[in-house]
């Protein structure tokens, strides 16, 4: 009994982090309204006045954005160690998908960090352009780790079927639709810019893969 419950209840935990990180992400969206956020071609003085007047929902989306990236370090060792107890300690991809999973959350932790100094120095116009642009591109470089992880997720579960081969589907479209974040840095403006609405779309197939993957991982530890 003792040793059900040791096994089971980290495997449970990771799939409600799997599930919840998710959820808190798309209210954090919908708070801070991201689709509605100042274009790559805006001014220090534009985005400032952006800022300045949405303070308090960018701060309060920003805490669950945090809040929900978090999430995704429960989710991602539960889901490592489901991997690593079928593959052994010395196998090449749940070690891959562990490092780039921590990579990419790393990343747009930071991304986040430049985030809130922006809105924590709104009234100052001279660091708004940096920081806008700087929280942004990390998100984007964000999108490389998030292709190994994902990719090295898909390749392992296709490989072993130790969860739902629909789950490795939906990593490989997340690690193909992530590659494509790095585009961010060489169109000016539109769809694929920096600040454009590549940075809602692509993200949505890594929250649609995590909430997938954790109700699986509830499901099988029931």
């Amino acid at each position: 009994m003792t040793e059900e419950i040791y096994e089971g209840s980290p495997m449970k935990l990771a799939g409600v982090a799997g599930v919840a990180g998710p959820a808190l992400g798309v209210v954090g969206v919908t708070v801070d309204q991201m689709w509605r956020f100042p274009a790559t071609s805006s001014t220090a003085a534009e985005l400032t006045a952006f800022v300045h007047a949405h303070r308090t929902a960018l701060l309060a989306a920003m805490v669950l954005n945090t809040t929900a990236v978090s999430l995704w370090l429960v989710f991602g060792a539960g889901v490592w160690l489901r991997l690593r107890r079928v593959a052994g300690a010395d196998s090449l991809l749940p070690s891959c998908f562990a490092l780039g999973l921590v990579s990419f959350v790393t990343l747009i932790l930071a991304g986040f960090t430049f985030f809130f100094v922006l809105v924590y120095r709104a009234p100052d116009a001279s660091v708004a352009r940096l920081l806008y642009d700087a929280a942004f591109g990390l998100l984007a470089m964000s999108g490389a780790p998030t292709a190994v992880a994902l990719g090295s997720y898909a390749a392992f579960v296709f490989r072993a079927g130790n969860l739902p081969r629909w789950t490795a589907s939906l990593a490989v479209l997340g690690a193909a639709t992530h590659v494509a974040l790095l585009a961010s840095f060489m169109v000016p403006d539109g769809f694929l810019s920096l600040e454009g609405a590549v940075i809602i779309v692509i993200p949505a197939t890594l929250f649609i893969w995590t909430a997938g993957t954790g109700i699986a991982i509830l499901a099988a530890d029931r």
